[in-house]
C-alpha cells in the first residue's frame, strides 16, 4: 500500500537525508525502518539516533487483537536464521510442525490438524500445495521472507482450511534499502554446526525510479547428514537446496500499485522416499529406521508466479486488491538399491508434477462512517457507527500428473501400466468461491457477520475414469457447501480491555487420491469397509464371512461427502500502556477453542445392519487454549506463546481420546537491542503426548516431554558489516518428532546446531 504521505518521501529521497530520515517510519514497515535507523543512525542520521533509540525495538511477533491471527515479522526472520519456515513456528501458539527432519518432509500442524487439505498454504497470495504419497510438499525459503502470517481456525476468506492458513510474503527493494538510498545491496555466508551445512545468499534491490521497485535474491544452502542428540546420524537427511526471488512493483499513483515476483526453489539429493515419516512403530524393530519405504534420488523444482494488483483510497478506507498466480512442484525420484520391507514394489521411478492457478480477488468498501483500525472505534466509548462491507471472488484449478515406472518391467505392466499408479491417479480439481462479510461498529461494539458459498469439482483421468465410465458412473465428484460465519467483539475498557467471540463453519472435500484410490490398501476395500481386523468375521454388525460391499471398480468416489467442521473460540485481549514503565506496550490475549469435525473422510465404512450402503460416521471433538504476550519497553522485548489441545474421537466402531495430537507446551523468549546489535534468549517446553504403539492403533504409549534452549546474538562490526550467531537445542536434548506413521512415535529431533553467518550491507 502506499498512501500519499509515503508517495512525498520517497519523492524527497534525493533531496537530502535528514528529508529522507524523516519520512523513513512512513516509508518502511516498522520493523524495518527499526532496524535500519539502529544500524545507521550514528554515521548518516545523528539527529535521529536517540529518538529511534528511545523507542522500543521492533516486535518480531504481532498478534491480532479478536482473531486468531499471529504474524512472524522479519525481525524474527533476521534474528533467528531459520532453516526453514517451520522453525519459527515455535513462537506462534497452537501451531506445531508435522512430519520432518527434512524440509521436503515438513508440514505445518494447526489445531491439530495436518493434513495438505487442512491447512492452506498461500506465498505472495497463491495458493501453494502438493499431493504425493507420504510428502510434505511446502517449499519456502525463509531468507526471502518478510513475514508469515498465521490464521488459526476456519475464515471466510478461504476456503477448506479446517485448520488454518499459512501466508508468506517476499521482501520488497523498500524492506531492505536504506535512507537516501536508491540501490542497495546484502550478501551473507554462514555455517551450521550440527551437519556441516553452508549457507549463502546475496540480494541486490533498489528503487530505479521513484515509482518502482526491484529485487533479485539468491540463496543456497548445502550440508551432511543431521546428527542427533549424542551424535548419532539421521540417514538420508542430507540438504542441498537453492532458491531465487525476482520481485517489481510499480506505482501508477499515489493509489494504484501493480507488483509481480517469481519464487523459485530447487532441492536434490539421496532421501527417503517416505519423507513425512520414515518410521513406523516403537523403535525397536526394523520397520522403525528411516528409508523404511526405499530411498530415492530425489529432485524436486518449484515455482510460484505472483502477479497483484491494489487500489487504495485511504481516505474513504475503499481497498481492492486483486491476485494472478500459478504454483508448479514437480518432483522425480529414482530408486536406489538398499533395504525395504518393501523392496520390489518400491523399486520405481516416479515423476510427479502438480500446478496450482489462483485467482482472488476482494473488496472493502466503506459505507458508513470514517474508516478507522480495528480497535480505534470499540476502544474510543463514542457511539460513533461504521459500516463497510467486504466482498471477495476466487477461481482455482489444480492438476495433477504422474507417472511411476518398476524397475521390474513384469511388476510394471501388472500393478502400473503405462507408467500409470491407480492408488495415486492424475486429475484436475475446479473451485469457484464468493464470500461476503458486513463489518459493523457501534461504539465499542463490532459485529463481523458473515457468508462464504464454494463449487468444487474433482476429475480423474486415465485407467480409473475409464473404470468409472464402464460401468456407468461418472469421472467427476462435486461438492457445493455454504459456510456461514459470526465474530463479535466489544470493549469493555476502552482502549484496554475487549471480549471477542467467533462462530464459523468449514468443510474439507475428499482429496483426488482419497476419493478415486483404487488399491489394496486405503478405504475402499472390503477389509476396510466391514473393518474386519485381522479375523475372517467383519466387525461391522449384520455382515457375514465373505460379503462383498466394496464397489466392483474398487473406487469410492460416489460415496464420500465432505468432512465438515463447526468451530467456536471466544477469548479476552488486553493492551497495557506504561505498565512496566515509560514507553512500554504489554499485550495479551486468550482464546479458548472447541471444534466438532463430523464425517471424517477415513471413517467410510459399511452401515451397520447389512444395508450396505457406505456411510462416514466418524468425527472428532477439539478443545483447546491458546495464550500469547508480549511485553516491549525501552530496548527490551518479551513475549510468551502456550497452547494445549485435548479431544474424543469416533472411528465409526468405538470412541477414544484423540491420541496422535501434539503435546502441551510454552515457549518464551526475551531479547534485547543495543547500539552495537541484539542478543535473544529462548525456551520451550513440550510436555508428554500419547502415540500409538502398534499399527492396529489399539495400544496407546506415552512419549516423554523435553524442553529445547536457545539464543541468538547479533554484532553489527559497522554500518556495513553484521554477524549473528544462533543456537539452537543448546543443551542437546533428546526428543521425537511427531511425525510417526499411523500415529506411531516418530523419528528423533536434530541434536544441538549453532549457526554463525557474516553479512555485508551495501
Amino acid at each position: 500500500m502506499k498512501s500519499a504521505s509515503t508517495s512525498s518521501c520517497w519523492r524527497a529521497v534525493g533531496s537530502g537525508f535528514a528529508v529522507a530520515a524523516a519520512c523513513l517510519p512512513a516509508a518502511l514497515p516498522v520493523s524495518a525502518a527499526t532496524a535500519a535507523a539502529d544500524a545507521d543512525a550514528e554515521q548518516e542520521m545523528p539527529a535521529v539516533q536517540v529518538k529511534a533509540r528511545a523507542t522500543r525495538p521492533p516486535e518480531g511477533v504481532t498478534m491480532a487483537p479478536t482473531q486468531a491471527r499471529t504474524t512472524v515479522t522479519e525481525a524474527t526472520l533476521r534474528q533467528r536464521q531459520p532453516d526453514s519456515v517451520f522453525q519459527v513456528m515455535d513462537e506462534v501458539p497452537g501451531v506445531t510442525v508435522q512430519g520432518g527432519p527434512r524440509n521436503s518432509g515438513m508440514g505445518f500442524n494447526i489445531r491439530g490438524y495436518s493434513d495438505n487439505e487442512d491447512v492452506r498454504i498461500e506465498l505472495d497470495g497463491v495458493v501453494k500445495g502438493f499431493e504425493k504419497y507420504r510428502f510434505g510438499g511446502t517449499f519456502i525459503e525463509p531468507e526471502l521472507l518478510k513475514s508469515i502470517e498465521v490464521r488459526r481456525g476456519a475464515q471466510v476468506e478461504s476456503a477448506g482450511a479446517l485448520g488454518g492458513t499459512v501466508s508468506a510474503t517476499t521482501r520488497d527493494a523498500r524492506d531492505m534499502l536504506r535512507a537516501g538510498q536508491q540501490w542497495g545491496a546484502r550478501a551473507r555466508i554462514g555455517h551450521a554446526t550440527n551437519n556441516d551445512e553452508r549457507q549463502a545468499m546475496v540480494a541486490v534491490y533498489g528503487r530505479p525510479t521513484e515509482a518502482t521497485d526491484t529485487v533479485l535474491a539468491f540463496t543456497r544452502r548445502a550440508g551432511g547428514n543431521l546428527k542427533l542428540a549424542g551424535g548419532d546420524t539421521l540417514p538420508l537427511s542430507e540438504v542441498d537446496m537453492g532458491s531465487g526471488l525476482a520481485k517489481a512493483s510499480w506505482w501508477l499513483s499515489d493509489t494504484w500499485r501493480l507488483s509481480a515476483s517469481w519464487i523459485r526453489y530447487r532441492d536434490q539429493g539421496l532421501q527417503a522416499y517416505d519423507t513425512f515419516s520414515g518410521t513406523m512403530g516403537t523403535g525397536t524393530t526394523p520397520m522403525a529406521q528411516v528409508g523404511t519405504f526405499g530411498q530415492v534420488q530425489r529432485r524436486i523444482d518449484d515455482d510460484t508466479v505472483s502477479l497483484q494488483a491494489l487500489w487504495t483510497d485511504e481516505a474513504a478506507g475503499h481497498e481492492w486488491q486483486t491476485t494472478l498466480g500459478r504454483s508448479r512442484t514437480r518432483v522425480q525420484d529414482h530408486f536406489e538399491p538398499g533395504w525395504s520391507v518393501f523392496s520390489l514394489s518400491t523399486q520405481v521411478d516416479d515423476d510427479v508434477h502438480q500446478t496450482h492457478l489462483t485467482l482472488d480477488s476482494r473488496l472493502r468498501w466503506q459505507w458508513l462512517g470514517r474508516p478507522s483500525t480495528s480497535s480505534s472505534v470499540a476502544s474510543s466509548g463514542t457511539q460513533a457507527q461504521q459500516l463497510a462491507v467486504r466482498a471477495g471472488l476466487q477461481a482455482g484449478q489444480s492438476d495433477r500428473a504422474a507417472e511411476r515406472v518398476t524397475g521390474n518391467a513384469v511388476l510394471n505392466q501388472a500393478l502400473y501400466r503405462d507408467g500409470y499408479n491407480p492408488a495415486q491417479p492424475p486429475g484436475t480439481r475446479d473451485t469457484q468461491g464468493a464470500f461476503l462479510q458486513l463489518d459493523w461498529r457501534l461504539g465499542r461494539m463490532q459485529v463481523l457477520p458473515g457468508v462464504r458459498w464454494d463449487q468444487i469439482a474433482s476429475t480423474v483421468h486415465g485407467a480409473n475414469a475409464d473404470l468409472l465410465k464402464a460401468v456407468g458412473e461418472s469421472d467427476t465428484v462435486r461438492y457445493t457447501e455454504v459456510s456461514p460465519s459470526l465474530t463479535l467483539s466489544y470493549a469493555l475498557v476502552p482502549e484496554r480491555w475487549t471480549v471477542f467471540a467467533t462462530t464459523a463453519r468449514s468443510f474439507r472435500p475428499p482429496l483426488l487420491d482419497e476419493a478415486f484410490m483404487r488399491a489394496g490398501y486405503g478405504v475402499c476395500n472390503n477389509n476396510a469397509l466391514l473393518r474386519m481386523g485381522t479375523g475372517t468375521t467383519p466387525r461391522v454388525p449384520g455382515y457375514a464371512p465373505g460379503a462383498q460391499v466394496a464397489p466392483s471398480t474398487g473406487i469410492c468416489s460416489n460415496a464420500f461427502v465432505p468432512e465438515t467442521s463447526e468451530g467456536f473460540e471466544a477469548g479476552v485481549h488486553t493492551r497495557q500502556v506504561d505498565l512496566f514503565g515509560p514507553r512500554s506496550t504489554a499485550q495479551a490475549k486468550l482464546t479458548v477453542f472447541f471444534n466438532h469435525t463430523d464425517h471424517l473422510l477415513e471413517s467410510l465404512m459399511a452401515e451397520p445392519g447389512g444395508s450396505g450402503r457406505l456411510i462416514q460416521p466418524g468425527w472428532e471433538r477439539r478443545r483447546g487454549i491458546e495464550l500469547e504476550t508480549s511485553v516491549g519497553w525501552a530496548q527490551w522485548r518479551t513475549r510468551l506463546a502456550a497452547s494445549r489441545l485435548r479431544g474424543r474421537q469416533f472411528d465409526g466402531l468405538f470412541e477414544s481420546d484423540l491420541v496422535g495430537v501434539p503435546g502441551d507446551r510454552v515457549h518464551l523468549s526475551v531479547g534485547r537491542q543495543h547500539p552495537w546489535g541484539e542478543w535473544g534468549l529462548r525456551w520451550q517446553q513440550v510436555w508428554a503426548r500419547r502415540y500409538y504403539v502398534d499399527t492396529a492403533r489399539t495400544q496407546v504409549a506415552e512419549a516423554p516431554g523435553y524442553r529445547l534452549l536457545g539464543a541468538s546474538l547479533t554484532w553489527r562490526l559497522n554500518p556495513t558489516w553484521e554477524t549473528t550467531l544462533t543456537a539452537d537445542n543448546l543443551a542437546d536434548a533428546s526428543y521425537r518428532l511427531d511425525n510417526g506413521l499411523s500415529g506411531a512415535l516418530g523419528t528423533a529431533g536434530p541434536g544441538r546446531n549453532v549457526r554463525i553467518s557474516l553479512s555485508a550491507r551495501y
